[in-house]
């Protein structure tokens, strides 16, 4: 009895107290907190190599000197649409000297020449002892584009394939990007005012 009598002030205030509604978490809602707007931070432009802040007609003239410097004669050259297309080379050693010359190497030449030094340079080729390169056969055609009156890109295709000892083209050799970058360099300095070294264009 003492018990029931105990229970009845807690039956009162429960009886009191407003019904309570269970919410499923899925369908409660909450205010976010103010949370104070930080200032965006300011992204930084990449400038990629090849984009140059300079006109059309000096790009273009600091291309085609720079060509002087990897001794590679242009076939093809239309300053409308601003490509240059280099004419067909193949590279191979003669007395220890790297040369481009334009039709097939003679072949007895070529029984001294070996380019897998050069090759592994300017592409991604891997050397394999008992099927070395004789020569490389390369094309190139670069693409000067207005982005803008006073923004230039310069796009440069380069293609090599390798002629083995076992006298067959290696296919599939991508380039490494070194002949481009560095090509990308001289442009830049004939654009800036630096004189080129004399040894590069000879």
């Amino acid at each position: 009895m003492k018990r029931l009598l105990l229970l009845i002030p807690v039956i009162f205030i429960l009886g009191c107290s407003p019904p309570r509604i269970f919410y499923p978490k899925e369908v409660r809602t909450y205010k976010p907190r103010a949370v104070k707007p930080s200032k965006p931070k300011e992204a930084q432009a990449l400038k990629p190599d090849n984009v140059f802040d300079a006109a059309f007609v000096n790009v273009w003239s600091a291309t085609l000197s720079s060509l002087k410097w990897i001794k590679w004669v242009p076939a093809f050259k239309d300053e409308r649409t601003g490509i240059i297309r280099l004419r067909e080379g193949y590279v191979y050693r003669k007395s220890g000297k790297l040369l481009r010359i334009y039709n097939w190497p003679p072949r007895e030449s070529l029984e001294q020449s070996a380019v897998d030094d050069y090759l592994e340079k300017v592409s991604d080729y891997k050397s394999f002892d008992f099927d070395k390169p004789f020569f490389s056969q390369e094309s190139m055609e670069i693409r000067v584009i207005r982005l803008s009156e006073t923004k230039m890109k310069v796009e440069i295709d380069y293609g090599i394939r390798a002629y083995l000892y076992s006298n067959k083209f290696e296919d599939g050799i991508r380039s490494s990007g070194y002949i481009e970058s560095l090509l990308l360099e001289r442009i830049r300095d004939e654009l800036t005012g630096k004189p080129l070294a004399r040894k590069d264009l000879r």
